[in-house]
């Protein structure tokens, strides 16, 4: 594991130096990508994101809206921090518009895909929310850097944030006070927690803060399927005519933690917003963020994504997982939020072995089909509860979700929209360790409205 990890840091450092301004690009790709930004920079998510940073700390809602927090519970933040600090937010509006294009550098075979692009083809947009995506990372870890920290009582009360310790519980009667010593925060609080491999990140912690910050405006992390865009192993300059759609990587609370890619309707309203010509419009018809649902079920487990699928921006984002992390991934229940079609499974087991389908199940397949129609073409909802055989429960419930039935390697039956797709091509050489599934853990979805958040 040294070795591969040796292996993306020097990865990531060689990328690093690479990366190029936007320079290269012409009077009128440069003009859309920097409309795009300023479209982006425009909305309440990303100014009251990039305020947070500027505060010093994150409110306590934002700070435990995540699938894994490893902030105790009772933690300064969640009781003391319930609003920004005065002039995070005037500070966030002054900044924003004032951003230099200079200050931005790219890889420069994503820069040249886009600029080669034609304008409006599905290589252009694709590479234009690439550009996007690294820009708010860029402009999140900035702000990280620079310190401007509006907090109430400055940097000396953010570092006694970072070294609160948790009370020892009253039922903690083998341990005595002075040896008590819980676990702590050591990370930037502005951290999403499938990226915070600080010791590969060329940026150290203001990446783990830069891909918070792209995560909380977008909706996720961006990442797309290099494995379209790779010939005999090594990436290419990314030119593809006709990509896959861009997927995301979330992690809030209520929301799926797998790689998730985005419908047709969702990339493109995305790609509309980016390319509005009157900024001053953007604001209100933001689609940020993109919160995935039932609707998207083309899906990936996020810690062989990189591995089996080859989905990822950066190859480095991502250490692979120990054998130890690994089991634990595996040993998480599965539920409905990660996995929509676990319905149609509870169905079909019902069916198979006589039972009736409960009212409440039935409702929630109603429901679901009512949030999915506009994007999948799905049969309607048939009454199936006398079927008398295996075959016949199955059939049934095909007929109700629209899905495919098919047997995995394992010998297990799986009902999904279309085929799990296997990896094609060989697994990237800096990522050259065995490919494990995981089972994501359960939760239980719920509509959020946090500053700017839709419900799913």
């Amino acid at each position: 594991m040294d070795s591969v990890l040796a292996q993306l840091r020097t990865k990531a450092l060689a990328d690093y130096r690479a990366r190029v301004s936007i320079d290269k690009l012409d009077a009128e790709h440069r003009a859309i990508f920097v409309r795009a930004i300023n479209n982006v920079l425009s909305t309440e998510i990303a100014i009251f994101t990039y305020a947070q940073i500027i505060d010093g700390l994150p409110i306590g809602d934002v700070a435990f809206d995540s699938r894994r927090v490893d902030i105790p519970e009772g933690h300064p933040l969640d009781a003391d921090h319930e609003e920004l600090c005065p002039g995070a937010m005037e500070k966030a509006r002054e900044v924003c518009p004032k951003w230099d294009p200079e200050l931005l550098k790219f890889n420069p075979n994503v820069l040249n895909a886009f600029q080669e692009a034609p304008l409006g083809s599905k290589l252009f947009n694709t590479r234009l929310i690439e550009l996007l995506a690294s820009s708010l990372h860029q402009f999140g870890a900035l702000l990280f850097q620079l310190d401007l920290c509006v907090h109430k009582g400055g940097r000396e009360a953010i570092e006694a944030a970072r070294n609160w310790k948790q009370p020892k519980p009253d039922w903690k009667t083998d341990v005595q006070d002075e040896d008590w010593n819980p676990p702590r925060c050591h990370w930037p609080f502005f951290y999403n927690p499938y990226y915070m491999d600080r010791d590969i990140y060329p940026e150290g912690d203001a990446n783990i803060v830069g891909y918070w910050a792209e995560a909380r405006i977008l909706g996720g992390v961006a990442v797309f399927d290099r494995r379209a865009e790779e010939s005999n192993g090594a990436n290419t300059t990314y030119s593809r005519p006709n990509p896959p759609n861009v997927y995301l990587h979330p992690n809030r609370a209520k929301v799926t933690n797998r790689i998730t890619q985005l419908l047709d309707e969702q990339q493109q309203a995305l790609i509309d917003f980016l390319l509005l010509e009157d900024t001053t419009k953007a604001a209100s018809s933001s689609p940020l963020p993109i919160l995935v649902d039932q609707r998207n079920r083309k899906r990936f487990n996020w810690p062989d994504s990189i591995i089996s699928h080859h989905i990822y921006r950066d190859i480095w984002e991502r250490r692979p997982l120990n054998d130890d992390e690994m089991r634990l991934q595996q040993g998480r229940p599965e539920g409905e939020i990660d996995h929509p079609e676990i319905l149609a499974i509870q169905i079909a087991v019902n069916q198979a072995v006589g039972n009736p389908i409960p009212e409440g199940m039935k409702r929630r397949l109603e429901e679901q089909e009512r949030e999915i129609k506009q994007a999948e073409k799905k049969a309607k909802f048939v009454n199936t509860q006398d079927s008398a055989t295996v075959k016949e429960g199955a059939a049934s419930v095909e007929a109700v979700i629209g899905q495919t039935e098919f047997t995995l390697e394992d010998g297990t039956k799986h009902i999904e929209d279309e085929p799990t797709e296997k990896p094609d091509g060989p697994v990237p050489e800096e990522m050259h360790v065995a490919q494990q599934e995981e089972v994501d853990e359960s939760s239980t979805s719920k509509e959020v409205d946090v500053h700017g958040q839709k419900g799913d």
